[in-house]
């Protein structure tokens, strides 16, 4: 195994347990010559994983105290490793919360920005990215995909790069929160829908003809409510989930 595979591992490993919670803020981490005895690696990747961890502000180093688990409100949540280390533990439901909360800090905005600022291929690269939304209602992994790519044909079309770019450091955290609330609205519809595929499809279609059809405000109030449905979702399926 190359170097930079030993590395990655080790790397993955600690930020995983750290992220986790099993690394707790303001404890220490074993010196460089005990992590590489008890990982069974060599010192340099030793140091060279907590130097990658240091600039992920999730550990620190001193001279007198050694190096410590950082407090979370210091760590770098926007680095895709964190965020996917967040993503994947057992139990994220705070996670996605606070995922939920950045969307819809920024989402319903962007769409406000795409109703206004979509050109003609935008308009017609949603409806696409729609019509394939449809057609994935029924599997969880298509739909997830789909998904994703329906919001950022939206985000597109905000033609804002600044969103652009958070919502696809964003990505595997949201196809995280897609998969737990494709199964709990499948089994919850909310009225006034009949049936979990008619509000899937009719919540997003409202978003995607606001934006089509230059309503900047309905566009923002569309997929606001579309949001505090997904965060309405993730609360609802924590509660019933903590009951069983």
């Amino acid at each position: 195994m190359s170097l930079q595979n030993i590395s990655d591992q080790l790397l993955h490993e600690l930020g995983r347990q750290i992220v986790h919670g099993e690394l707790q803020p303001g404890q220490s981490l074993p010196k460089v010559e005990d992590l590489s005895l008890m990982k069974g690696v060599s010192r340099t990747v030793v140091r060279e994983v907590l130097k990658s961890l240091s600039a992920r502000r999730l550990i620190e180093s001193t001279t007198k105290i050694g190096t410590l688990v950082c407090p979370r409100s210091k760590w770098q949540w926007w680095d895709p490793d964190v965020l996917m280390w967040a993503s994947e533990m057992e139990n994220n439901h705070e996670f996605l919360i606070r995922l939920t909360e950045v969307r819809l800090a920024v989402e319903p905005a962007a769409m406000e920005m795409a109703a206004n600022n979509a050109t003609n291929e935008d308009i017609e690269h949603i409806k696409k990215c729609f019509i394939h939304l449809s057609e994935s209602v029924n599997d969880e992994e298509k739909w997830v995909e789909a998904d994703y790519h329906f919001h950022n044909s939206l985000i597109q079309a905000s033609n804002n790069e600044l969103i652009i770019s958070l919502i696809q450091t964003l990505r595997l955290a949201l196809e995280r929160s897609r998969h737990k609330t494709f199964h709990a609205i499948k089994q919850h519809p909310a009225e006034p829908f009949m049936a979990p595929d008619e509000e899937i499809l009719e919540r997003h279609r409202a978003v995607m003809q606001a934006v089509c059809g230059r309503k900047g405000p309905l566009a923002r109030q569309k997929m606001h409510d579309l949001l505090n449905r997904v965060s309405q979702l993730i609360h609802d399926k924590d509660n019933k989930e903590g009951k069983t």
